[in-house]
């Protein structure tokens, strides 16, 4: 028989996680052939993909992964392949030939695995995540539990017959590189301190004011800074911003771009961890406790058994019915003082997660290390046309996650003594960051519901035109967007 041709679509350099494991279960098996195409990160801005692309090249060669470049001479044909795995479900930022319908027409079976968890809520948020063209008509979507397969019945238009339950094959890479050894630069960054990461979400600009508004970096921002900053003896702040912030930075003039240079080296004389690399694994290994905005994190912390804070901006999108459950078992701030606690209570040794056993049972229940395995053979079943949920069988075994003790800082003597001031371009962005919040507060109530109202009112025509190739194409046209 002869090989299953797959083709794995990548796009995003902290996507590899996502369909690593798939990767490897694929390569270790004479039943497949893989190969994996490395896309722009977005095709419409080619400044940004050119930077990504070095993330991209590194990472894959770094695991020895044989990749193509795409590029406008490479042109997907009939018959080459017998599957595509999708990863990333928004044609908009892909080249015209691989949006989905144009690649459902030349290959037989499409797989959606999707790139991250959904945990946020409301109108915008519910079609990114369960409307675009790849979650609603792919052959096989997976998910990592029947919780999450609800929600495709939910809020999917069609449905959940195509959603099936096999673990999603991040975890499996996540769950081994917990236990690995910290790098070394944040070793000696460190210097054995309380370490806490923060993930701190883009969404705080104006042009997201009332609407996909989940960050609390002008909300909390500010504090979180000033406080790491004078504890800094105490405690090492592991700020892993997500990629769209720095940016976000920019273009809300927060800061120029010849200024995050700057922001970089003062961050790391003040003793703070800037994390920009492709992989959280190491920033999860490394961290004593997560502060958060609603996102992937909230769930994935969960195998580390450490505690956790979330952020939540309360004129900001609602949770989903999951993200809801979630957050019991974590502790959550919206205020300043909030934030402030939770952190002496860790520096204290005291913070500690709720019912662990319990929300990995209901939200991670195929914690095994072989979800990359399961849909590896799962795809090899859909292309032979036999495969069935029922036909995948797991028994699930205890996570083997890293609950690492812990332990009280090492307090040191600074509250008696003087703390310097902010470097100046920190201080610039915190000052900004306060501006910008005072600025919101200002805003009238009546001011801010006619922008959620137009803001609605874009999505659901900007989410119109993602859903007709045709349309998309033509504004892409006019644009001056190039095509395949």
């Amino acid at each position: 028989m002869q090989p299953v041709r797959v083709l794995l679509l990548l796009q995003r350099p902290e996507a590899w996680v996502n369909i690593a494991s798939v990767w490897e279960a694929m390569r270790h098996s004479d039943s497949f052939s893989p190969v994996v195409w490395v896309l722009p990160y977005n095709y419409e801005n080619p400044s940004v993909s050119a930077e990504k692309l070095t993330l991209m090249q590194e990472l894959l060669q770094r695991d020895a992964v044989p990749f193509l470049e795409w590029d406008e001479s490479v042109i997907l044909h009939r018959d080459q392949f017998d599957a595509v795995i999708f990863n990333h479900p928004y044609d908009r930022e892909r080249p015209e030939g691989l949006w989905f319908d144009h690649v459902r027409a030349l290959v037989p079976v499409t797989v959606y695995i999707p790139y991250g968890l959904v945990m946020g809520g409301g109108n915008k948020n519910l079609r990114l995540q369960y409307c675009q063209p790849a979650q609603l008509h792919a052959t096989a979507v997976v998910a990592r539990s029947r919780y999450e397969k609800t929600l495709y019945q939910e809020y999917c238009p069609s449905g959940a017959g195509h959603v099936y339950v096999l673990g999603l094959p991040r975890f499996d890479r996540l769950i081994s590189s917990t236990a690995a050894p910290f790098r070394e630069d944040w070793t000696s960054a460190i210097k054995g301190r309380k370490v806490i990461l923060w993930n701190a979400h883009f969404s705080f600009g104006k042009s997201h004011s009332q609407v996909s508004n989940f960050s609390t970096f002008d909300l909390l921002g500010p504090e979180i800074f000033e406080f790491a900053f004078s504890r800094r003896k105490d405690i090492c702040l592991l700020w892993r911003p997500h990629p769209g912030l720095l940016p976000a930075v920019v273009r809300e003039g927060l800061l120029t771009a010849d200024q995050l240079p700057l922001l970089r080296e003062e961050l790391a004389q003040a003793g703070l961890v800037l994390d920009e690399s492709p992989s959280h694994s190491g920033a999860f290994a490394a961290s004593d406790a997560l502060i958060t905005d609603v996102g992937s994190f909230l769930l994935e912390y969960l195998v580390t058994g450490k505690p956790v804070l979330a952020l939540i901006n309360p004129e900001g999108e609602p949770l989903n019915q999951e993200s809801k459950q979630l957050v019991r078992h974590f502790a959550v701030a919206s205020a300043p003082g909030d934030v402030s606690t939770f952190l002496d209570s860790v520096i204290a040794g005291e913070a500690d997660v709720r019912d662990l056993s319990g929300a990995l049972a209901n939200h991670l229940p195929l914690l095994d290390g072989r979800a990359g395995e399961r849909v590896a053979d799962f795809l090899k079943r859909l292309c032979q046309g036999g495969a069935s949920e029922e036909a995948i069988t797991c028994i699930p075994s205890p996570p083997p996650y890293i609950r690492k003790p812990l332990r009280p800082a090492a307090l040191s003597s600074g509250n008696a003594e003087l703390v310097p001031p902010l470097p100046p371009t920190l201080a610039q962005l915190v000052s900004a960051l306060k501006s910008l919040r005072e600025e919101k507060v200002r805003e009238p109530k009546w001011r801010k519901l006619a922008r959620r109202k137009l803001n609605q009112s874009r999505i659901v025509f900007g989410e119109a035109v993602k859903g007709s190739p045709r349309l998309m194409a033509c504004i892409r046209s006019l644009r001056g967007v190039g095509k395949v």
